[in-house]
């Protein structure tokens, strides 16, 4: 800690010495006058009355035409190019709204529908099968009756028995 102290103390005693060291430079140099320049005023929030300091000044006023960017115009242009970059990442991108299916329930349909088609095979085979067995006994009682009616009988026993569900 008293080392620290030491070596604070030393750069500000080097400080207080550059700074006499400048002030001195200064004093020697307004003696001789060859080192000072005129100031050069600069009047922002108003104009000088006195019309000597109103000739040494240089007091331009901005007016609307001077103004070539404002807010507002940088503000609009940067709203556009938004507007812009946002339709371009638009068109780009590809509308998911569209591709997805309207009904909710398609990913089950898709997944019970190869289980469906084993199903509807076999119902077909047994439905034959019904049918061959109904035609065996009805030709041991009546001979008469078609192919073709029995399949009909079947198809209407059928129809009826889904609009009863």
């Amino acid at each position: 800690m008293e080392e620290a102290s030491k070596q604070r103390k030393e750069r500000l005693e080097a400080l207080r010495k550059r700074k006499l060291e400048s002030d001195t430079n200064k004093n020697n140099a307004g003696e001789d006058g060859d080192n000072i320049e005129n100031p050069i005023l600069k009047f922002r929030n108003y104009t000088p009355v006195n019309e000597d300091i109103r000739s040494i000044s240089v007091v331009n006023i901005a007016t609307p035409k001077d103004i070539a960017e404002t807010i507002e115009s940088t503000a609009e242009t940067i709203a556009k190019q938004v507007k812009e970059e946002e339709e371009k990442k638009r068109e780009e991108e590809v509308d998911l709204f569209n591709l997805a299916p309207k009904k909710p329930n398609w990913d089950l349909k898709r997944d019970v529908e190869k289980k469906l088609a084993k199903l509807e095979k076999k119902t077909q085979t047994s439905i034959a099968e019904l049918i061959r067995m109904r035609l065996q006994n009805e030709s041991n009682e009546d001979a008469s009756i078609d192919l073709v009616d029995a399949v009909n009988a079947q198809q209407k026993a059928d129809t009826d028995g889904e609009e009863s569900e």
